[in-house]
């Protein structure tokens, strides 16, 4: 085969790979458009009348307007506001995410370094509850609660820690089994308790995965409509959007677009802010174990 041949041929081949390859941005752009559109929408809407909302959705506001944001910040539905419901949710994300990560962390530490049985199980047990969907465990969480007197916000965050623990142990699980156990053993050596050692030496080692864990479970925390409803009934920001803005025969779409957006906002600027450290905390989670 002489030169120009192989020339042709590997023209023809990076000509072929470039034309998949503008094929392929064409499709992810069309994707990219297509999941950020939903945010898009409702943004867009929030700054709109209700009639302009019915007659013109997807279209930008003619007339821009800030008056759905000042209904949400000024109505208040059974007594709860909206700076009152963004403070409850607010604790209940800072408690509940605190705990899941300090129970989950130390759990999986403890599971990874005492080999044995007893731990293998223990890790199949949190993993098990992995794929048991909450509406099984609903009734019987209910009945529990109201047996204990915890139908408060105390209570929800108590039982946020045991719904979060089996995902925070599963993630920890896997990244501290690439810890060095001798960081450990010099510790130990230098009369470092266990407690001292975990806090001091190992939980610093695992900022990215903690950081993983955080925004996932702040993202569950934060936007879950279910369990605050059966336990509180109201209080929360999702809670207060729906008994505000949500009636039986009519929607307020002008509220509900301003009060997604001012639900939304918080998480999101958290999100953008740490995204560096939750992309690095999967990709590691994923190679090591």
């Amino acid at each position: 085969m002489s030169l120009n041949t192989i020339s042709k041929n590997s023209i023809g081949l990076t000509n072929k790979w470039s034309v998949w390859k503008i094929i392929l941005q064409i499709f992810m752009i069309s994707a990219a458009i297509v999941f950020i559109y939903p945010a898009v929408f409702v943004l867009i809407n929030a700054f709109k009348f209700d009639a302009e909302i019915t007659t013109n959705p997807i279209g930008l506001p003619s007339v821009f307007t800030l008056e759905n944001f000042r209904r949400v910040l000024t109505v208040s539905g059974d007594g709860v506001t909206f700076y009152k419901a963004l403070l409850n949710t607010i604790i209940i994300a800072v408690f509940s995410v605190t705990g899941i990560i300090l129970i989950s962390s130390m759990a999986a530490w403890a599971l990874v370094r005492h080999k044995g049985k007893l731990s293998g199980f223990l890790f199949i047990f949190f993993a098990f509850f992995l794929i048991i969907p909450f509406q099984v465990i609903m009734v019987p969480l209910v009945v529990l609660a109201t047996d204990m007197s915890s139908m408060s916000i105390l209570g929800l965050i108590f039982m946020y820690w045991g719904l979060g623990a089996p995902v925070g142990v599963f993630f920890y699980h896997g990244f501290i089994k690439g810890v060095p156990a001798t960081l450990e053993e010099s510790a130990s050596i230098d009369g470092a308790g266990p407690f001292r050692t975990f806090f001091q030496v190992v939980f610093p080692l695992l900022t990215s995965i903690t950081v993983t864990v955080g925004i996932l479970d702040i993202i569950w925390v934060w936007n879950d409509f279910l369990l605050p409803f059966i336990i509180l009934k109201k209080g929360t920001l999702v809670l207060f959007q729906f008994s505000n803005f949500t009636g039986t025969f009519s929607t307020d779409y002008g509220g509900q677009t301003a009060s997604l957006v001012l639900t939304a906002t918080p998480v999101i600027i958290l999100f953008l802010s740490l995204q560096k450290y939750y992309i690095k905390g999967i990709a590691a989670g994923a190679v090591k174990g």
